[in-house]
């Protein structure tokens, strides 16, 4: 019987695949399609949900975000070679600083109360990065096909931010997790921790950009919840295998600001 669906990665042209994504092609048109084919399904799950407003799609229904090409995709993709489950990741250099993250311009970032106290935070964090040669990753952008919800498919987009983290040499990465439907204390049933400043925690804040409340989370792969520890085995062993595409276009890419994550509604994972 044909797998439902397969793991497609798509990387970023000018990073070169870190740790053991040695099989790589440079194709162009392939890239597009799959990245066109996630694009469009991020706009019509978020749209559905409420999160983003139909002006925010392009003429071919989809929802781009500024630093797409510039980060690494994990993709389900269906026999019809149709993407129907998506996740980003922004994989820093090692010299990034607090002004070249995305969380700095999170609304949680501007208030007066936390402003200071969260970049002193973050900025340790990055030394700590520094010192263990780990990578550090911002992830988001994560959607999945309606039909798809309460399957199998919804746990593996998410424990795969693990078994990447793992790949990449180890990874201390951030995401911004909406309150709404629960999506935040899902990631946390995986080993997402609240992000907390001096012991204390960031209590979540309204983002008037999607129009909900948002929390700002943490992972370390090296602390995954134990249950998943042979998902992300196997998970590991299916995307040291698999192709990477990259975009064989040649561009320069600058360093994006103001973008956010956000991760799309998913069922509970119990």
């Amino acid at each position: 019987m044909a797998q439902p669906y397969r793991f497609q990665l798509l990387a970023p042209l000018e990073a070169p695949a870190k740790g053991v994504f040695d099989r790589s092609t440079n194709d162009e048109q392939l890239y597009r399609h799959y990245l066109t084919s996630m694009q469009r399904l991020r706009g019509s799950a978020y749209l559905a949900d409420q999160a983003i407003q139909p002006w925010e799609l392009d003429d071919d229904g989809r929802f781009c975000m500024r630093g797409d090409k510039r980060s690494w995709h994990f993709l389900l993709v269906d026999g019809s070679d149709e993407v129907i489950g998506c996740a980003r990741y922004l994989v820093h250099p090692s010299t990034v600083n607090f002004e070249q993250l995305r969380v700095r311009h999170t609304p949680i970032a501007k208030d007066p109360a936390w402003s200071q106290r969260l970049r002193l935070a973050v900025e340790k964090d990055l030394r700590s990065v520094r010192e263990e040669g780990f990578s550090f990753v911002e992830a988001g952008g994560w959607a999945l096909k309606e039909e798809w919800r309460g399957t199998r498919a919804a746990l593996e987009i998410l424990v795969a931010s693990f078994a990447l983290g793992h790949l990449w040499g180890g990874c201390l990465g951030y995401c911004m997790a909406t309150v709404r439907h629960g999506s935040s204390s899902i990631l946390r049933r995986i080993g997402g921790a609240s992000f907390a400043v001096e012991g204390e925690a960031i209590p979540p804040y309204m983002d008037p950009q999607y129009g909900c409340r948002m929390e700002l989370l943490k992972f370390d792969s090296r602390s995954p919840v134990e249950r998943f520890a042979l998902l992300i085995s196997q998970l590991k062993s299916k995307l040291t295998g698999a192709v990477v595409v990259k975009d064989g276009a040649t561009r320069e890419w600058s360093m994006v600001s103001g973008e956010m994550g956000w991760i799309s509604a998913l069922p509970s994972l119990a």
